[in-house]
């Protein structure tokens, strides 16, 4: 005797997953983790570098900031980013937006200054090898971008030799 299957509709993998999580409690952290990778795409690099998505609750997300002057500032545009991160996001998940003091981004956590490329004086040996190292690549944006990042990491190493020079 032949048993009948009653074929149910194909579900996309994401709603499966999705579904999985949610189980398991996980959905949340799914969320937050689509605001951590939207949030520079919606308020720019300036306010990106300046804030940090600390978590989301029930419709609410919570950014942290590095003084209360963005805090004040970000508030007067929170309609416009949370509108901008629905948008991103291509559902309604935000409803409200709260900042609060208590970020520090990277370069002040670890106390050390990172040089502007504008402060670094390259020995003319640097300035050839940095040369020589991106002379074969084609794309210009992408040579310069890494002429910069080897100038940076270069001032850098130069701190830490001159700060042990002096210990």
């Amino acid at each position: 005797m032949r048993k009948n299957f009653s074929y149910k509709r194909l579900q996309p993998i994401g709603e499966i997953l999705r579904t999985s999580l949610k189980k398991r409690g996980m959905a949340v952290r799914l969320e937050e983790n689509t605001f951590v990778k939207l949030w520079p795409k919606a308020v720019g690099e300036k306010i990106a570098h300046q804030t940090q998505p600390d978590g989301w609750r029930a419709g609410t997300l919570f950014i942290k900031t590095t003084s209360s002057v963005w805090v004040q500032q970000l508030h007067f545009m929170k309609e416009d980013i949370r509108q901008k991160v629905n948008e991103l996001a291509g559902k309604e998940l935000v409803k409200d937006i709260h900042f609060t003091v208590g970020y520090k981004p990277a370069s002040s956590r670890t106390g050390r200054h990172l040089p502007d490329s504008k402060e670094i004086h390259l020995k003319d040996r640097d300035t050839r090898m940095i040369t020589e190292c991106t002379r074969s690549i084609n794309d210009p944006e992408l040579a310069t971008i890494i002429k910069r990042v080897m100038k940076l990491e270069i001032g850098r190493r130069r701190q830490l030799e001159n700060r042990r020079s002096r210990s």
